[in-house]
């Protein structure tokens, strides 16, 4: 969860503090630190809530110097600041400044789980600044750490009241993440929202912004200056075409983002748009596609509360591994699929993990109908051309099955191809039987065994090997259609598969013996002989 607030309380300068009321609150976490200088019931503090932006999980540092004496006041402050999304106060100076702590306010905070801290009271060397130093820099320490920010985000925005969670809030979030400025436009380049960090330089490079925009066309990233510095404004992927035809920058100074930065902040936009500006709950985070093939249950969980989905009842994953490395982010791929389980599945979540899409689903429990689906995704990918390689794995119960399937798929994958290179979507079946050839071949005994089935038929007809070939790994042992792939009669292939029982003393057409002819033709393939 990273920094909370009774990870605050052991802070160095937390020493002698003590927490008064709202402990309910203790593990709310901690994004960042303020302090309360004016908290009068007048008109300039309602222009001053309603003028600025509050991202959550903020703790606030008071005296309530020019309230002091004013209990009903300080309530007030305290409603305010947990209706905006902060955690907690730490109050100085008690005794000295304010008077006391109020039984009416400890009741406040207690009510709200508002966690009230007192500093150690008749204490005047006690500094804002030791406490606001350390929380930040255990802060910054935390987000080193989290490498993956989306989700962390996501869930302190569904925190806050409905009526907060909007872009502008979700932008001022980011931007005090990463520290830069986000700004975000119409696919031409209009500015639709724009949130500077620091603050202070929007005067400065607001006027300049369109120009950069304008400059750095479809390029990643432009050099830009700001007085006597560089800064560097990136272009982030656009990472769908219906995210309501906007395009996000990010403008940092001093300091390089990485791709996957601008990754990440694409994929923020995108879900917040999707979630909460159009409920469509079936677009979630990449980081929950993460969180599932990783095992990471925790994470996992919590995203699915902010989602609102049931990772249970996702039991198939599609696999799209691209045949070369040279294949980046195919939106046009994601699109597509995004179209067929839309219409085939009552929920499911679909994002990029590593070079591969991955799609979960809620697959249907009849096989007839699992078929017809693949028929579908294949009719929607027909127009791409993508170079995918497609694998289906079907009845996945467990995390553990999902991992496995994974795994087991992005490391066979090539091998079951070389084995069905007809089949347009590879399953766990073709998966597994392509890691036992892989074990079979690790095994020079084993693997001499299958081999010198063959040899019989080489030295007497190779034609019979590419009939028997055909007949049980791409024909679903049909003579039929392994007539008509091979473009021979019907007879003809009656006559090679008999060739080869009489040849081999295996039947091609009958149980247990086609089973040893199965895997030996396989083994060809494999290795191309």
């Amino acid at each position: 969860m990273g920094l909370t607030v009774s990870d605050v309380m052991k802070l160095p300068s937390m020493v002698g503090a003590e927490v008064i009321a709202g402990h309910a609150g203790l593990s709310n976490p901690v994004e960042s630190i303020s302090v309360l200088e004016y908290g009068a019931n007048t008109a300039t503090l309602d222009q001053l809530f309603q003028n600025n932006v509050f991202s959550g999980n903020e703790l606030v540092v008071t005296a309530f110097a020019n309230i002091r004496d004013d209990v009903n006041a300080q309530c007030d402050n305290i409603r305010r600041y947990h209706a905006v999304g902060s955690v907690g106060v730490i109050v100085y100076y008690v005794g000295i400044i304010l008077p006391e702590i109020s039984q009416k306010l400890v009741d406040v905070c207690d009510e709200l789980g508002f966690v009230l801290i007192s500093m150690p009271p008749m204490k005047m060397d006690l500094r804002y600044s030791e406490v606001i130093t350390e929380v930040l820099f255990s802060i910054f320490r935390e987000q080193q750490k989290e490498r993956f920010f989306v989700s962390s985000i996501l869930d302190r925005l569904s925190g806050l009241l409905p009526e907060q969670r909007n872009m502008n809030t979700l932008l001022h979030m980011l931007s005090e993440h990463l520290r830069a400025s986000v700004i975000l436009t119409d696919r031409k380049g209009k500015l639709d929202t724009a949130v500077f960090w620091p603050r202070i330089i929007a005067d400065v490079v607001s006027g300049s912004v369109p120009t950069w925009i304008k400059k750095i066309g479809n390029g990643n990233r432009l050099s830009v200056p700001l007085e006597d510095k560089t800064g560097y404004l990136y272009r982030c992927p656009t990472l769908l075409a219906d995210s309501d035809d906007l395009q996000l920058y990010l403008l940092k100074f001093d300091e390089l983002l990485t791709d996957d930065i601008l990754w990440q902040a694409s994929e923020l936009i995108r879900l917040f748009i999707h979630i909460w500006n159009k409920n469509h709950g079936k677009f979630v985070t990449s980081e929950l596609v993460r969180a599932i093939i990783n095992g990471n249950q925790i994470q996992m969980n919590r995203l699915s509360e902010v989602f609102h989905i049931q990772v249970k009842d996702l039991d198939q994953m599609w696999i799209f591994l691209p045949r070369s490395e040279q294949i980046g982010y195919d939106e046009k791929l994601l699109q597509h699929c995004t179209d067929c389980l839309s219409r085939n599945s009552p929920a499911f979540l679909i994002s990029y993990y590593e070079e591969s899409l991955i799609a979960f689903a809620h697959g249907s429990s009849i096989a007839t109908q699992r078929e017809s689906i693949e028929q579908d995704l294949i009719q929607c990918l027909a127009d791409l051309k993508a170079p995918y390689e497609i694998v289906c794995c079907n009845c996945l119960d467990t995390i553990t099955e999902v991992q496995n399937a994974y795994l087991s798929s992005t490391q066979q994958f090539e091998i079951a191809r070389k084995i069905y290179p007809g089949k347009r979507i590879l399953h766990m079946s073709d998966i597994l039987f392509a890691m036992t050839c892989k074990q079979i071949i690790d095994t020079p005994s084993v693997l001499d065994q299958y081999t010198s089935i063959l040899a019989h038929l080489k030295r007497a007809n190779p034609e019979i090997i590419s009939t028997v070939s055909t007949y049980l790994l791409d024909a679903d042992s049909n003579m039929a259609k392994t007539a008509k792939q091979q473009f021979v009669h019907l007879n003809t292939i009656k006559y090679r598969l008999r060739s080869a029982q009489d040849l081999l003393g295996y039947a091609p057409s009958q149980m247990p013996d086609a089973y040893p002819l199965y895997i030996a033709v396989a083994l060809m393939r494999i290795l191309d002989k």
